[in-house]
């Protein structure tokens, strides 16, 4: 698959995915869910998701990650391909280590 192809449709998964938990995925324990960046796989049949939550993040993982089929069905009502690759959610952990470098940083500014 060529580059090309491969961003447009990890925009398409993005888009989708974020939907999908927004409006279908029923369960509670998954709050405030947001989508940050998908990596598909040069084959097309894995997608890394990357998300970030409000609070209670290892209990909403775990549920999202339980939730991943349901997802994957919905997923697979769309044309995006052939077959609707395997999902993998991951804790995105970016926005927190700009936030820790942004004080850090901070710090130092002040103590001049």
């Amino acid at each position: 698959m060529n580059e090309i192809n491969k961003r447009k449709k990890e925009s398409s998964y993005l888009m989708l995915i974020s939907q999908i938990i927004k409006n279908d995925v029923t369960n509670v324990n998954i709050s405030n869910t947001t989508v940050v960046d998908v990596k598909l796989s040069n084959d097309g049949s894995h997608l890394k998701i990357y998300v970030a939550f409000d609070r209670m993040e290892n209990r909403s993982l775990e549920s999202l990650k339980k939730a991943k089929g349901f997802i994957r069905t919905m997923l697979s009502q769309y044309e995006l391909g052939r077959s609707v690759p395997r999902l993998d959610f991951e804790l995105d952990v970016v926005g927190k280590k700009a936030l820790e470098i942004d004080k850090i940083l901070q710090e130092i500014k002040d103590k001049k």
